[in-house]
């Protein structure tokens, strides 16, 4: 009974060590910028991974949601505590837009497209990218963004209060 408990604790360990793998090789861009069929595909490769991933019973069941819970909490305190292993898991923030122009290669180096960067920018109230001084994709997926406006507003800001 002890063995098929580990042996369940191991299945969830590697269920969810392969999720955050698929996650990985997806990119930031799933975790933020989530289109309906990325979300179908991630949810069909969870539910097909977990099928083989757990054992029947309920002792099981429990089993593999506490290690999986434990787990997602331990690699969430080590993310904390360390950049090199949340870059390794969540991957760097990647500037985007620079200046008001378009850093191509790095929308390719993410997989994402022209209208996506530009529909993220709108969301952020930026019609084009020319009033953009900074926008990043940051480790979570959102796109994070500093008009120009803000930046001169920021360092008049900075030059009062110092």
């Amino acid at each position: 009974m002890l063995a098929d408990l580990a042996l369940q604790a191991a299945k969830a360990l590697a269920y969810y060590i392969a999720l955050i793998v698929i996650m990985r090789l997806a990119g930031k861009r799933l975790a933020g910028q989530t289109t309906t069929f990325d979300l179908l595909v991630l949810i069909t490769l969870g539910v097909t991974i977990q099928s083989v991933a757990i054992q029947a019973g309920v002792v099981n069941a429990v089993v593999f949601v506490m290690t999986v819970f434990a787990a997602h909490h331990g690699l969430a305190a080590l993310c904390a505590n360390s950049t090199w292993v949340r870059h390794l898991v969540r991957g760097k923030p990647r500037v985007l837009v620079r200046d008001g122009r378009i850093i191509e290669h790095a929308l390719e180096h993410e997989g994402m497209s022209r209208d996506e960067l530009l529909a993220g920018l709108r969301k952020l109230g930026y019609a084009s990218t020319d009033p953009v001084k900074l926008a990043v994709l940051e480790e979570t997926g959102h796109i994070s963004a500093v008009g120009a406006d803000d930046a001169i507003a920021a360092i008049a800001s900075d030059r009062l209060n110092s």
